[in-house]
């Protein structure tokens, strides 16, 4: 079997379509017709586990290195906010003498700084923020993930006629989440579950997609690191079943294919 790494280099995205892959925890990539791609919260090394201790080493092997990351077409590097899981130090210190731009929250930003990202290639983001890149609009959209990550953010990209709601961290938040997306039709949500650290359980997480109505929803941010790999997906499955039914439940496995 090929690696994700092979396979990302052989896809060929039809127009009008997202290929969307799972890095794990909450990381994702988007890839486009244009063969380009958009890094989401990749975690692809141990970074977690070697700066905080065994309680955050992954449980799950990387599919990809960051060396493999740096060879794709990249379009942008998004992240949410900068906790360890999400802003992944190690892997950005062997990107940052590429060319790609990242977009975060600011605090986010000067961490990017800090690890030798040159400052023209960082771009904040605050809520409510809408830019163009390249072949996609990105929408920042608030998140609740407390006092340790403020300026939180979930990110809605917008690509070749389809929307896809990353949440990031956050709790649940109510008719908020809805109106995070004004007259948008969500086609993917990526929604946390894991219960711990400020984030929804599986329940308040098929809450949010009964709001949002996109047409699919899958659970992210669980079974990576031990002390943070509270949330079954199963049960969320039987949640959006039963709290959003005209939504359909997909569960990524780590590497997953989802054409959008």
């Amino acid at each position: 079997m090929s690696s994700l790494f092979e396979q990302l280099r052989e896809t060929r995205v039809a127009s009008g379509t997202v290929a969307v892959w799972s890095l794990g925890q909450a990381g994702y990539i988007y890839q486009l017709p244009s063969g380009q791609s958009v890094l989401i919260d990749p975690y692809v090394t141990d970074y977690a586990g070697r700066v905080l201790g065994a309680d955050f080493k992954r449980l799950m092997p990387a599919l990809i290195s960051p060396e493999e990351l740096g060879r794709l077409d990249i379009a942008a590097y998004l992240l949410t906010h900068h906790h360890e899981d999400h802003l992944d130090a190690d892997c950005v210190r062997d990107l940052a003498s590429a060319s790609f731009p990242f977009f975060a929250p600011p605090d986010t930003i000067r961490r990017l700084k800090e690890l030798g990202v040159p400052g023209d290639r960082c771009h904040a983001l605050n809520a409510g923020d809408i830019v163009e890149v390249a072949s996609f609009t990105l929408a920042a959209v608030s998140a609740d993930h407390g006092e340790l990550a403020p300026d939180a953010i979930g990110m809605i990209v917008r690509a070749e006629g389809k929307a896809i709601y990353h949440m990031g961290d956050t709790c649940y938040l109510g008719t908020r989440f809805r109106d995070h997306c004004g007259d948008v039709s969500i086609d993917l949500l990526l929604v946390p579950i894991n219960g711990k650290f400020g984030n929804m359980d599986e329940r308040e997480a098929a809450e949010a997609t009964r709001l949002i109505r996109p047409a699919r929803a899958a659970p992210c941010h669980f079974w990576m690191l031990p002390a943070n790999s509270g949330g079954d997906p199963l049960l969320f499955v039987e949640y959006v079943k039963k709290l959003a039914p005209d939504t359909d439940p997909f569960l990524f496995r780590q590497g997953e294919l989802l054409i959008v």
